[in-house]
């Protein structure tokens, strides 16, 4: 399957390039919706943009189809470049070990299960106004308890006060210095969360309108926050979908493991366990020729996903993300794995400098999960599920899967935590990492055992070392190293923490950073 995976999205970047080179499926099928400001994108890598709200009365559709995104879609089509997926063309541009440009995220989403049966059809109407998506994530709240470097108030609440208590960061351009997390430059550019209650929010007012529209379209539908087991939407929707039950959804959010009321993560479990419970219902959309008269006998959703941030492992990972305990993470982490049967875990590791030093430690934390919640593939036979409509239905034939699965995109803002800073030291680790991976490559009966690495997984990572070793300009890397000094500093000073003693590894790289804001000022 991992190999399918990659193959998958090599004949999908051929098909993609037989309509245009900027071709993307994603930017008609996914949305990310952003309730809380009023903003969307399509997938996570572009920049956010306004939703209009004079169309959201009478088409709460106008969500996903923004006037923007029409423009970004006409662009693909004709086989320009819409500025705001730099992401991808950065990683097809960047130098490869063959001739061919690498596999961008552009070619992975449009080749997932979700999103290429719509293929001909945004082909056919490539400028549909109403088009309905197939994976939707959405964001109810900013409610956070964590305040993770890389984030923002406008994403977390406690990085809001935080702000409001201490003020912004100071940071350094080439026009002299200015301030990062400013909540009044937030505000400005209408990032900040309207003055509103959820109740009042006619974002999220349209998004209840429209969600009934678009459930029985959805493949995917995730979570994000925030932290989404701190809002209520989140468990207005796994009612919703106990009470309607969806067996092509894949169900998934966000969370931190950490929510700061525990009985939160017992609400979720128990939540999650009664959708997945096995039941019989009467559903034509969801039709199984095998059960017999139009009757289901299966779960509330095809599968359920939970993702977790987790850029580094024990310290390092709580530095990076303040108010992470490491061990609380671990302990619900394997909780929900052992609690729930069709679930699966994904990490996402968001590849940036402080993630370099124990990136092998992350990686072998994969390994351990995957031993301990791997097994041998094999059927499964669960208890006959009770007549339904007169008809005995028989057991049900499942088989064991991968539960633990993790990604390594790359952290591009704030630009002085970027990997592309981490010089020889982050090259050379990388390397490591890689040839650890290769070590533990999963073999020709991976089916069986579900340990190891995915070759895919190894491709990804070398990517990520591709865009690595294309250097900075020197002006920049300077800039970056002076930022670096006065975040990480200004950073210890709040949170009462000391960076030599969490990453001795990269001691070096701050003393580095030093001397260069001695020399400057």
């Amino acid at each position: 399957m991992s190999s399918e995976y990659h193959n998958h999205a090599k004949l999908m970047r051929q098909k993609l390039n037989e309509i245009s080179p900027s071709f993307c499926l994603a930017k008609w099928s996914q949305v990310s919706l952003h309730l809380p400001q009023g903003l969307t994108q399509s997938c996570y890598h572009p920049p956010t943009h306004r939703i209009p709200l004079e169309n959201l009365d009478k088409n709460p559709g106008a969500l996903h189809n923004t006037v923007i995104k029409l423009h970004d879609r006409k662009q693909m089509i004709s086989g320009e470049r819409p500025d705001g997926c730099s992401y991808c063309w950065k990683i097809e541009d960047a130098k490869s070990e063959n001739d061919e440009s690498h596999l961008s995220d552009r070619h992975y989403r449009s080749s997932e299960w979700w999103a290429h049966p719509d293929f001909d059809k945004i082909v056919q109407n490539p400028l549909d106004e109403n088009i309905k998506p197939r994976y939707v994530e959405v964001n109810f709240n900013q409610s956070c308890n964590f305040k993770c470097m890389y984030c923002s108030p406008h994403l977390s609440t406690t990085w809001e006060d935080e702000i409001k208590q201490f003020g912004p960061y100071e940071i350094y351009s080439e026009t002299g210095f200015k301030t990062h997390n400013n909540l009044e430059a937030l505000e400005r550019k209408g990032l900040m969360p309207l003055k509103l209650s959820n109740k009042e929010n006619p974002y999220v007012e349209a998004f209840w309108r429209w969600w009934p529209e678009i459930y029985r379209n959805l493949r995917v539908f995730r979570m994000t926050g925030g932290e989404p087991l701190m809002d209520k939407n989140t468990f207005k929707v796994l009612d919703y979908v106990n009470e309607n039950p969806h067996g092509q959804l894949e169900l998934s959010i966000t969370s931190n493991m950490c929510p700061p009321d525990p009985k939160l993560f017992d609400r979720f479990i128990s939540k999650v366990q009664a959708i997945e419970a096995i039941r019989t219902y009467e559903d034509k959309d969801n039709f199984n020729e095998h059960s017999g008269n139009h009757c289901y006998v299966d779960k509330g959703f095809k599968h359920f996903w939970l993702y977790i941030s987790l850029d580094s492992v024990a310290e390092q990972a709580e530095y990076i993300r303040s108010g992470l305990s490491y061990p609380t993470l671990l302990k619900n982490l394997r909780r929900f794995l052992n609690e729930t049967e069709y679930t699966t875990v994904s990490f996402i590791n968001t590849l940036n400098i402080l993630s370099i030093p124990k990136l092998q430690n992350f990686l072998e934390l994969i390994l351990e999960l995957r031993r301990e919640f791997g097994g041998r593939t094999q059927k499964e036979k669960f208890v006959n599920s009770p007549p339904s409509h007169g008809i005995d239905h028989p057991p049900i034939l499942r088989r064991k899967f991968q539960r633990i699965w993790f990604d390594v995109p790359i952290l591009y803002k704030p630009d002085w935590l970027s990997v592309q800073n981490a010089g020889k030291y982050g090259i050379d680790q990388v390397k490591k990492c890689i040839k650890f991976m290769e070590d533990n490559v999963q073999d020709e009966n991976y089916s069986e055992t579900l340990e190891g690495f995915k070759p895919y997984e190894i491709l990804k990572l070398k990517r990520d070392l591709a865009i690595m070793e294309d250097d900075l300009p020197e002006q920049i890397k300077r800039i970056n190293k002076l930022n670096f000094y006065l975040f990480i500093t200004e950073y210890d000073k709040r949170k009462n923490k000391n960076f030599n003693e969490i990453f001795p590894e990269l001691k070096f790289y701050l003393e580095e950073c030093n001397v260069i804001y001695n020399k400057d000022f």
